[in-house]
């Protein structure tokens, strides 16, 4: 074990006790000792024990009586009954009552004692590495439900991206959708002017439009800017976060488009260029982004990109026509 086990004896014999108490010091254990039961509950609630041993016979409550409390409020620490009365009825009630093992006193073989002791912390431990094995199979199935849930809605979104030409639209729906899904506050989109140096906000969602009229962003600027640069997506798990600080004053000096916790921002790409980002912002139902989240965006830029390609083919068709 990382630690060395915790052991609480409960006997009023002192004479026991000391014993007890310098064969378990002797193989490491921690050891604390009570002489009721009435005075071992206290300490046993107040700390972490692996294992009590107890006497059958106590003064006030039984030793039977304080295995059914144990028992009763930490299942899994093991409680081994030590008695010199040892009748097969006291040794078949307490096995029932769920004592770990029965150890008749004297104690004249230390061994009988380590080897109950060790397959009990044998068995807490593989009962930890079982628990520590489920949860992480749990987290890993709830991974991938929710890994799949997130892809068949990026294909419903696709579907609803590409059932139109209008890259108007096609626009409106993206950034609307990513809003929806991502439960975020707010969200808006940005292309490139015809010079290439300076974002506009086309698209918005969660935000007074009217505001957005004036917006302008150098490319590099702010973080709508830096990912158009860089090309990269980029998620600002906390608004707080003063590496962020600057690029959020840059692009958001009135604090109307970006609100806490936190941001994710993607390019759009046209072809083979960068024509654009996505940026949202408040969280997903109000706690932080994550990368998942930053995944689920960077997809639905993506569908948005083939669809404005294809809404382009189509435009060019006609005309041509």
């Amino acid at each position: 074990m990382a630690r060395p086990a915790n052991i609480l004896i409960v006997d009023d014999s002192p004479t026991s006790r000391a014993k007890l108490t310098e064969i378990l010091e002797a193989q490491g254990y921690l050891v604390a000792v009570a002489v009721s039961a009435e005075e071992a509950i206290p300490l046993f609630f107040d700390q972490e024990f692996n294992m009590v041993i107890t006497e059958l016979m106590l003064p006030g409550m039984s030793g039977l009586t304080l295995l059914k409390i144990i028992k009763e409020r930490r299942p899994e620490c093991d409680v081994v009954i030590i008695s010199s009365n040892a009748s097969s009825f006291n040794t078949l009630k307490s096995l029932r009552q769920g004592a770990y093992d029965f150890i008749v006193k004297p104690i004249d073989d230390e061994t009988v004692l380590y080897n109950v002791i060790e397959r009990s912390l044998e068995k807490q431990e593989q009962g930890r590495k079982k628990e520590h094995l489920v949860t992480e199979l749990t987290e890993k199935n709830k991974g991938l439900h929710d890994s799949l849930a997130m892809m068949k809605t990026v294909n419903q979104i696709c579907l609803l991206l590409t059932s139109t030409f209008d890259i108007a639209v096609i626009l409106q729906k993206l950034t609307e959708t990513a809003v929806e899904h991502l439960q975020a506050k707010r969200g808006y989109l940005l292309l490139l002017d015809k010079s290439g140096m300076n974002l506009h906000i086309k698209v918005c969602t969660g935000i007074d439009p009217v505001g957005t009229v004036s917006f302008n962003l150098a490319i590099g600027k702010g973080i709508s800017g830096q990912v158009v640069s860089s090309g990269k997506p980029v998620v600002v798990e906390k608004i707080s976060d003063t590496a962020f600080s600057a690029r959020i004053a840059e692009e958001d000096p009135a604090g109307e488009l970006l609100v806490a916790p936190s941001i994710l921002s993607v390019p759009l790409h046209v072809k083979d260029r960068v024509a654009g980002a996505v940026t949202i912002s408040g969280g997903c139902g109000g706690k932080p982004f994550t990368d998942e989240h930053l995944e689920f965006l960077s997809m639905l830029s993506r569908y948005a990109s083939i669809a404005i390609e294809n809404a382009g083919v189509v435009y060019n068709l006609k005309k041509k026509s």
